[in-house]
C-alpha cells in the first residue's frame, strides 16, 4: 500500500553499498507550513550517497505518475560515487497532468559500463487527500456522528477496503495490470510484469562447429542487465555482460568470434528490477543450429523456469 504523505516522516534506503533518505512529504509545500501542492505539482525531497569504495556508484530514480497511467510523465535520476551526500531538491510541475504518486528507485550502478547491478525494493508514496474538517458538535445538542468514510473517487467502494481512494481504476475486484506499480484490486501489492525484451539468435554451423556472431537483444528497457552465460566444459567463457543502450538494444555477437564446441548451454538472460526477467537457452549438443527455449526468472529469484 501507498504511504500517505501528511506528518513530516522519512524513508531510509540502507544497504550495505548505499544510503538513502526520502522525505515522505513530496505533496507538501514546506515554503507554506506543509500545504497541500496544487495536483500538477510534486516536490521530492532528501539526500543519497555510497558507502563503500568499490568503483560503483549509487543511483536514485525518482517517478513520477498520474492517474490511471502505467507509465511516468516525468522522471529524473541523481547518482553519487564518493561518500558526499547528494541532495534530492527539485520541484516538478506536470501541467496539464495530475500527480498521483512518486515512485523511487535506489539502485548500485557500474558506471564503466553503465549496468543496474542491484535495486532495493520499489518505494512509492501516494498523494494524500485533501483534509476534511471534523465536525464540531452543539452544545447541549446530541452526539454528533463521524461521517462514514466517503468515497473520494467515485468508484463505488470506501476506505479501508478501497486502499486508494484517489483513484477510481484501483479497487478490490479490479483488474490487475502487472508491472504498473500499482495494487489495482487491493490485494497487498503489484503484480510483476515480464520484461518486454526480444533474445534473437542468428547461429551458424559448419564443420562441425557452432557460432553466433549476431546474437543481440532489442526493445529492452534502459538499465536492464544483459548477461550471457556458458555452462559445459569446452565454454570459452563462463559469463558476460552487455550494456542496453538509447534504443534498448545490446549486441552480443562480439563474445561468440570464436566457434564454439557442443554440449555446452549459452543462456542470454535479460533483467529489471521488480520484473520477471526473460531467459533465452541455447543448447548446442551437436553440430547444428540451436533452437531458443524461452525461459523466466521471478523478481529475486536466480534459476530460469518456464514461464
Amino acid at each position: 500500500m501507498l504511504a500517505l504523505a501528511g506528518v513530516a516522516q522519512a524513508h531510509e534506503f540502507k544497504p550495505s553499498w548505499g544510503y538513502g533518505f526520502i522525505d515522505e512529504s513530496p505533496f507538501n509545500d514546506p515554503a507554506a507550513g506543509g500545504a497541500l501542492l496544487p495536483t500538477t505539482q510534486v516536490f521530492p525531497r532528501g539526500h543519497i550517497r555510497d558507502t563503500v569504495v568499490d568503483g560503483r556508484d549509487v543511483r536514485l530514480t525518482v517517478l513520477v505518475f498520474t492517474p490511471g497511467n502505467p507509465g511516468s510523465q516525468d522522471r529524473y535520476s541523481i547518482e553519487e560515487g564518493d561518500f558526499q551526500d547528494i541532495k534530492i531538491d527539485r520541484r516538478l510541475d506536470i501541467k496539464p497532468f495530475q500527480v498521483s504518486y512518486l515512485a523511487y528507485d535506489f539502485c548500485r550502478f557500474n558506471p564503466s559500463n553503465g549496468v543496474v547491478e542491484v535495486c532495493e525494493e520499489r518505494y512509492r508514496i501516494g498523494r494524500p487527500a485533501d483534509a476534511t474538517p471534523t465536525p464540531t458538535p452543539t452544545p447541549g445538542g446530541p452526539t454528533q456522528q463521524p461521517a462514514p468514510p466517503a468515497d473520494a473517487d467515485g468508484d463505488g467502494v470506501t476506505p479501508p477496503a478501497d486502499c486508494w481512494d484517489q483513484n477510481a481504476t484501483v479497487h478490490p475486484g479490479a483488474k490487475e495490470i502487472p508491472g504498473n506499480a500499482m495494487d489495482d484490486d487491493c490485494t497487498g501489492g503489484d503484480a510483476p510484469a515480464k520484461i518486454m525484451a526480444t533474445i534473437r539468435g542468428k547461429w551458424k554451423a559448419k564443420n562441425g562447429r557452432v557460432w553466433g556472431n549476431t546474437l543481440s537483444v532489442l526493445e529492452a528497457p534502459q538499465g536492464a542487465l544483459v548477461e550471457v552465460t556458458c555452462d559445459g566444459k569446452r565454454c570459452p567463457f563462463q559469463r558476460r555482460t552487455a550494456t542496453v543502450n538509447s534504443k534498448g538494444s545490446a549486441f552480443l555477437g562480439k563474445f561468440f568470434k570464436r566457434k564454439l564446441r557442443p554440449k555446452i548451454t549459452i543462456d542470454v538472460r535479460v533483467t529489471y528490477p521488480n520484473t520477471i526477467g526473460r531467459v533465452g537457452r541455447f543448447n548446442i549438443k551437436t553440430a547444428d543450429v540451436p533452437n531458443m527455449q524461452r525461459l523466466c526468472v521471478p523478481p529475486g529469484e536466480t534459476e530460469a523456469k518456464r514461464c
